[in-house]
């Protein structure tokens, strides 16, 4: 039997060498459209000052950031990914910030050891969708959790709540077939945790069963500060992406015609500072019980 380890070791490969380039070149509009959901969130989760806090899945580091203006001097925050590119980064952009209560390790949380009862808030913007095993992680989590301690998490809602990805995928799939299981994917996908009774039933097998926050967040994001790079983020990043990627030559001979017909959808969202379509999320919060 495979551990969790030996089952991760694809996903991470594809994270590692797949995405990065091409999270790097957008990262302008994942992360910006990233901050549109968690600025909202942040106002529900009541992170305080002084508050110790683990980031699951903290890519670039960003929110780890944030989260350590807002814990202050007297706090910590501990970002944890599994993307060394994306943690150079944010050791970089951490030391310009001057935020020494902030660190990064490179890790898994799936299999990663917390210090147990230690932190006060487990967090994670777009993070746990990406888990083969979530409730291990989330378990891993509550272990590190103070008794009390809570988990905030963000995700999308499904694909059809979604038209800021869904749509471009329609358009794919009526040119090519469906990308085949055995695709290189980075994980179950920014999709797995869209539906409410699943997510309650993962946090309560994890350990939490006090689910006191479950809030839609619906808003406008940024897919390209143009036309064309709002269809390069779609064919490049979105789910679109996969399967024009997976279909090989037959993707490339159908890609302009699917760019044309991206474009021509496009369009219709595109304002004077760039292509705007609705997005949805899931604020999530959860307690360990005391």
């Amino acid at each position: 039997m495979s551990t969790v380890a030996e089952s991760n070791v694809g996903f991470i490969d594809c994270w590692n060498t797949i995405l990065v380039p091409k999270w790097n070149r957008f990262r302008h509009l994942l992360s910006g459209n990233g901050e549109i959901h968690s600025n909202i969130a942040y106002k529900d989760f009541g992170i305080q000052k002084g508050d110790k806090v683990v980031d699951v899945g903290c890519g670039y580091g960003e929110t780890c950031l944030e989260i350590g203006r807002m814990v202050g001097s007297d706090g910590e925050v501990l970002g944890l990914d599994c993307t060394e590119a994306f943690l150079d980064i944010a050791n970089k952009e951490r030391d310009a910030a001057g935020l020494s209560q902030v660190r990064f390790e490179l890790g898994d949380v799936q299999e990663y050891s917390l210090p147990e009862n230690y932190y006060d808030v487990a967090f994670s913007r777009f993070g746990v969708m990406f888990f083969q095993f979530p409730v291990v992680a989330l378990k891993n989590v509550c272990r590190g959790l103070k008794p009390g301690g809570k988990v905030c998490l963000i995700v999308w809602r499904s694909i059809d709540d979604n038209p800021c990805w869904g749509v471009a995928k329609q358009i794919a799939l009526k040119h090519l077939p469906p990308a085949g299981e055995d695709a290189a994917t980075c994980g179950p996908g920014p999709f797995s945790w869209a539906g409410e009774e699943t997510d309650r039933a993962m946090l309560k097998a994890a350990g939490f069963p006090e689910i006191e926050l479950f809030k839609r967040i619906d808003a406008d994001v940024c897919m390209g500060t143009n036309l064309e790079e709002a269809i390069d983020f779609q064919i490049l990043v979105g789910p679109s992406g996969e399967i024009i990627r997976e279909a090989g030559d037959e993707g490339q001979e159908k890609l302009p015609t699917i760019r044309q017909q991206m474009k021509d959808f496009l369009g219709q969202y595109l304002r004077d500072d760039g292509v705007y379509l609705p997005s949805s999320t899931w604020a999530i919060m959860a307690r360990k019980p005391k």
